[in-house]
């Protein structure tokens, strides 16, 4: 392709996007987008909770592959960090019917959401699983963008708890 057909196609895309949607994309050493999710009782939360606390947010898929082979280890270091660290997992846009059972199957007992999608498009979320660690100042730390190794999990972790 020549420079000037793809100098066009970016200008197309970062045009579509716009500048100020694409300044409220999560970034690494920004501030983390206030957003809001459906609780599995069908209340609304929202990020402003969390404010003064370091928060790791999973996003996942009850049908995702990468997501079912990294839960493990998620669900395993949580209790290491329950008393530091929000954990929050957010199912991209199923029921909460059929999240449920999955949370039993995976025994999963930090906090879990529905996103409907909005939160997924702030935090630029283009495949699962992809998960953001940000600081208790509120700045994003770190995007981990599919599977997770645990070792890359504790740093990560590392990064928002010091």
């Amino acid at each position: 392709m020549k420079p000037l057909v793809i100098a066009s196609l970016v200008a197309l895309v970062v045009t579509s996007i716009g500048p100020s949607r694409a300044a409220q994309i999560a970034q690494i050493g920004k501030a983390a987008p206030a957003f809001s999710y459906t609780a599995l009782d069908g209340k609304r939360q929202t990020s402003a909770q969390f404010r003064g606390r370091p928060v790791f947010v999973n996003f996942f898929a009850t049908w995702c592959p990468p997501c079912k082979l990294e839960l493990p280890n998620i669900v395993k270091d949580y209790p290491a960090y329950r008393g530091r660290v929000i954990f929050l997992g957010l199912d991209q846009e199923e029921s909460p019917e059929l999240v449920r059972p999955f949370l039993k199957q995976y025994e999963i007992q930090y906090q879990i959401g529905i996103d409907e999608g909005q939160v997924g498009a702030d935090y630029g979320v283009a495949a699962i699983p992809q998960s953001v660690f940000i600081d208790r100042h509120g700045v994003v730390r770190a995007i981990w963008r599919g599977y997770m190794p645990p070792k890359i999990l504790s740093q990560n972790l590392a990064l928002i708890t010091k």
